[in-house]
């Protein structure tokens, strides 16, 4: 028998607790309140990336 690996079920990102399935609202995380814990802390300021968007940035290299 194969040893349980973390890609067997996810873990919510706030908590590390098994996060909700798929089709529910709340994944990836384990519920609403880690949900809203998470979006606080983008608008708070708490989450950053690492450096200003640039308009030459796109996902999408056939994009012109």
């Amino acid at each position: 028998m194969d040893a349980p690996s973390a890609f067997n079920s996810p873990r919510c990102p706030i908590c590390k607790k098994p996060a909700a399935p798929l089709d529910d609202q709340a994944f990836p995380f384990c519920s609403q309140r880690c949900r809203l814990v998470d979006l606080g802390r983008w608008m708070d300021g708490s989450y950053l990336t690492s450096r200003p968007l640039d308009p030459t940035d796109e996902d999408d290299p056939d994009h012109k």
